[in-house]
């Protein structure tokens, strides 16, 4: 593993992150204990950034970082994000979850198939009010008195542009409730927004070989600020790490030309990872890992299999056909 100055913070991060979002969850088989112990190996292949939010799981996914980190809190940087509030629905079903939790698993329910109306509809809020609750929300469930990274959780352009965000999240810094504080952005436009604020020291980016608009400028001009840059979705929901004839993209781009184009983008990689003798994941992650400025790229993890994976990816050949071009 190696290791990355967090942009012109005095943090240093592993560069690769441990994405949070699947940690925990009524739906899933894992049980508590084998994700902490996932959390504990992944420190022990030298993770060391771990990035999770208010939201996930129900606030799961912090509480079980809490846990995992509770001896080495100041050998591990935690990232979490506010923004999103949960539905009545999901803060009912996160205190009954060790109830159904195994009724679940014994009835093989999914996701997918629970009714939106059940599930409920997430809303958000980024007001001062809001945000300070929430950091305090998160503190007690991460069992912490510090955030090290306090992200704003895919706010909208209008939010970004108002700015009055600034405020909560300077008071909560000089409280040292939270060492920095940066923006996970939907767009790569909401990226240009921050650049703006001297105060954010991180951005959150969606990057890999089939979305590649924020090399154009956020990226550049985050690095040459020395804003942080966290890369997320390297295997772009999917479409890398999958085998070519396992895709169904019908069901994911309704658009025609837009799949065609898709599929085509696809295709060549495949073809490119063939000739290289290395497979597609490999070869996407390398790309969005290497690309200069990116201070940590995350990939989800929720199994001890999963970090397995993905650490073989960390250590195969580095890339030689496909480079970024930042």
């Amino acid at each position: 593993m190696h290791y990355r100055r967090f942009g012109t913070t005095d943090l240093t991060v592993s560069e690769v992150g441990f994405g949070c979002a699947r940690l925990g969850g009524i739906f899933q088989g894992t049980t508590r204990a084998e994700m902490v112990n996932t959390l504990h190996a992944a420190f022990d292949r030298g993770i060391t950034f771990f990035d999770t939010a208010d939201m996930y799981c129900q606030g799961e996914s912090e509480q079980l970082l809490g846990q995992a980190f509770r001896h080495k809190r100041d050998k591990v940087v935690i990232a979490s994000k506010a923004g999103y509030c949960l539905p009545a629905q999901r803060k009912l079903a996160s205190r009954v979850k060790p109830l159904i939790k195994p009724l679940i698993q014994r009835l093989g329910l999914k996701r997918q198939y629970i009714p939106a109306g059940i599930r409920g509809t997430l809303s958000q809020d980024f007001s001062s009010a809001y945000l300070l609750k929430a950091v305090e929300d998160s503190l007690r469930r991460l069992n912490t008195d510090y955030l090290d990274l306090y992200q704003l959780h895919s706010p909208p352009a209008a939010v970004l542009e108002d700015g009055a965000f600034l405020e909560p999240l300077e008071k909560l810094k000089n409280q040292g409730k939270i060492r920095y504080y940066g923006v996970s952005c939907e767009s790569t436009d909401d990226a240009l927004i921050c650049l703006r604020y001297a105060g954010i020291s991180a951005l959150q980016i969606r990057l890999n070989l089939l979305d590649q608009s924020a090399l154009g400028r956020a990226v550049p001009e985050a690095r040459d600020r020395g804003i942080a840059l966290i890369a997320r979705e390297c295997f772009a929901g999917g479409l890398l790490a999958k085998p070519a004839d396992a895709l169904n993209l019908e069901t994911i781009i309704p658009d025609d030309a837009e799949r065609k184009k898709r599929q085509q983008q696809i295709m060549e990689y495949h073809r490119i990872a063939e000739r290289e003798e290395r497979s597609v994941p490999q070869m996407a992650f390398q790309f969005v890992r290497d690309t200069p400025g990116i201070s940590v790229s995350l990939l989800g993890m929720r199994t001890a299999e999963h970090l397995s994976s993905n650490m073989q990816l960390v250590e195969a050949t580095p890339n030689s056909a496909v480079q970024p071009t930042a």
